[in-house]
């Protein structure tokens, strides 16, 4: 269950391997990868609300946009469900089909909750930043002048 309450929809192998694929985008530096999972939660947040509001103004090209930004999220994440969700809620934009939308809508609306449900979880367990002071580094680049 996620923390909604809702059932899981993304398989446990998806959310186990997001945090290495948002890990190796970020080349496996500790404070890119905080700073990528912040920004990929807000940016899907953000996404997230546009979305409601484009479905609502049956605004197929904002939807599609939309869409294809989160996409964008879930690839870099390697989330192939969110991905292939997206393919087909995209392509019912494309072609201005909203019995389809409305109806692939809300399974969309739960994955890419619990996708960034599991975004939260990694960025709450990464490592905090680490800031060492300068006055302590004793690098041989550091007595540079």
């Amino acid at each position: 269950m996620t923390r909604a309450g809702a059932r899981r929809v993304l398989p446990r192998a998806e959310r186990e391997a997001m945090g290495a694929a948002v890990a190796n985008a970020a080349r496996d530096d500790p404070v890119l990868y905080r700073m990528l999972l912040a920004r990929l939660i807000e940016t899907n947040e953000a996404d997230m609300a546009n979305l409601q509001r484009t479905v609502a103004m049956r605004d197929w090209t904002g939807v599609q946009r939309t869409v294809h930004r989160i996409k964008g999220s879930a690839a870099l994440s390697r989330c192939p469900t969110l991905v292939a969700a997206g393919k087909s809620l995209e392509s019912a934009a494309r072609q201005g089909k909203p019995a389809v939308i409305d109806a692939l809508l809300p399974r969309y609306v739960a994955i890419v909750t619990e996708f960034n449900d599991a975004l939260i979880a990694l960025q709450a367990a990464a490592p905090a930043a680490c800031h060492p002071d300068p006055a302590e580094d004793t690098s041989p680049s550091s007595h540079i002048q």
